[in-house]
């Protein structure tokens, strides 16, 4: 049998699997995400997390109960408002000895009202803190002069 005819399938160790964008957004896809969300998003996309309010903050803290009897908790991002985290807990034990206990959660991201997003575009990479706050640094001091910068700020 010749080489010819054989029929090549995609290996498991990905040898042969078509390259996808896998890592690291490009630097320009990072700038132009900058410079359409707002600075909540930014300050969360900064961060690395979003902040959640405390669950003292809530007299009752479930919304809901789902179709398995997990009681269902929402949280919506104090910073951005974008993201939503859905917790789902589960009890043991009855009366005044039962306790809680977190059995899953998961994210949902809104779209704002004025369309805005929090996730990046896909397909195009991971979009991490560090290149966020390069493109907000880098953003910021476009239109300065380096050396002037350099002679007025202090040494140490």
């Amino acid at each position: 049998m010749a080489a010819d005819n054989v029929t090549r399938f995609p290996s498991i160790q990905q040898e042969q699997q078509p390259e996808t964008a896998t890592g690291h957004a490009p630097q320009e896809e990072v700038d132009s995400y900058v410079d359409r969300v707002s600075d909540e998003v930014l300050a969360c996309r900064q961060r690395g997390r979003h902040l959640w309010p405390a669950m003292r903050v809530h007299d009752q803290p479930f919304t809901a109960i789902d179709e398995h009897g997990l009681f269902v908790r929402r949280l919506t991002c104090t910073c951005c408002e974008l993201a939503v985290r859905v917790e789902k807990w589960d009890t043991i034990g009855r009366g005044r000895r039962a306790r809680f206990q977190l059995v899953a959660a998961h994210l949902e991201y809104r779209t704002g009202t004025e369309g805005q997003t929090y996730l990046a575009p896909s397909g195009r990479g991971r979009m991490t803190p560090r290149q966020v706050a390069d493109s907000i640094a880098s953003k910021a001091m476009q239109g300065h002069s380096l050396a002037a910068l350099r002679k007025t700020l202090p040494r140490m």
